[in-house]
Parts: C-alpha cells; structure tokens; sequence
C-alpha cells in the first residue's frame, strides 16, 4: 500500500513511518522542512506546507491512503492548519480518486461524559477547552470537514493526551462512543492502531476513541 502521511514530522507521523516501512508499505512524508525526517526513513519525501493546495495535491497523487497527524503541539494561538490543511487534503484525494483517510483528532473534543470522574469532567470543559479554545475551534472545524464528507472512506481518530512512552501494544478502542477513563496514550500506540485501522472495516466511516 502506498500511504501518504501529514505531521509526518511529529512524533505519531514519524512512529507511523517507521511501522509502515517495518509492514512492507510504501510511504510518502509531507514535511515542510525534509531535513527533519533524515533519521525516518521515509519512501519518498514530498516537501510542503498542508495550507499549500497545489503541494498537498502533488503529493496525494498516486496515493492508496492518507493518514493525517495535522498538529501544532500545546499553542493556543489561533490556527487554521487543521481546518484548511485537511480541506485541502480532502479535495486533493477527491480530484485524484483516494478514497482512504485517517485523521487525528483529540478526546477532549467532545465533553467529558456525565458518568466520568468529576476530576476528569473539570479538567475537560474547565481547564482545557478555555486555554485552548482557539486551536480546539479550528480541530472542531477539521471534524465537520471530514464527517461531512459522504464519498470519502474516512476514519476519526480521537486519541486521549499523547505522551512520548513506549509502545505497550495493549491499549482500548471504543467506535461510536465516548470511551470512559481516556487519560493517555503513547503515540507508539496510537501510530500502531492506525496502521492496524487501514483495513479494518470496522473503522470504516467511524469515530474511534483511544486510551490506555
């Protein structure tokens, strides 16, 4: 399979690179700066800015799938990366007749649900969505892109707060609904359950939490 990879920079797209090659797949990275991949290893690097339409269209060409790990770390600055990056993804796979996407997305986008711990309730709607509301309005705006398409093969990733821990391989999905006690994942993890999702039909046009 020849798997095109956004933020493939980041620490998801780089252990998503590196599982990928490991399973025989062809990759293509979509990085700004190459020179940050020297160590991954990908098939092919495709330099690029994801609010470049023309550069995400030349590199979606040819593709099987798209995986995209868009982020922009801990800023609270307002952005448009994830809303205009992945519009131009979609409508890059659209014009090219990709029908496969993952996209990233966070648990803390959706409230904390009533049986949670109030702790885990607060931090939530308290904490988090006020000190990061303008990066979470534009992810929320990246959601409504992709839920909204009907002709795309999509797959919503919410993953619980990412760490930079070791793979464990053990680790809870749940499709179509909160997933209770989401606290973390590693990003060893959630790039192996991505990998894993490609296939799996029943990731297919779901929204899928995942935690420890």
């Amino acid at each position: 399979m020849n798997i095109v990879v956004f933020g493939a920079t980041g620490g998801t797209g780089r252990r998503f690179l590196e599982l990928a090659a490991a399973a025989g797949h062809s990759t293509v990275a979509f990085a700004r700066d190459p020179l940050a991949l020297a160590d991954a290893r990908p098939t092919t690097i495709r330099q690029g800015d994801v609010l470049d339409p023309e550069a995400v269209a030349r590199a979606v060409e040819g593709a099987d799938a798209v995986v995209s790990a868009l982020g922009i770390g801990y800023s609270r600055a307002a952005t448009t990366v994830y809303s205009a990056g992945t519009g131009h993804i979609l409508k890059a796979m659209h014009a090219a007749g990709v029908a496969r996407v993952l996209c990233v997305s966070t648990t803390s986008m959706s409230p904390a649900p009533w049986r949670a711990a109030p702790f885990q309730r607060a931090l939530t709607s308290w904490a988090l969505h006020p000190m990061l509301r303008r990066p979470y309005a534009d992810m929320a705006r990246m959601e409504r892109l992709l839920l909204a398409d009907t002709d795309l093969d999509w797959t919503l990733v919410r993953a619980a707060r990412l760490t930079g821990g070791r793979a464990r391989g053990r680790y809870r999905t749940a499709a179509g609904r909160r997933l209770p006690g989401a606290w973390s994942i590693s990003r060893a993890d959630l790039a192996h359950y991505l990998l894993g999702a490609l296939d799996d039909p029943a990731a297919r046009r779901a929204v899928v939490e995942i935690a420890y």
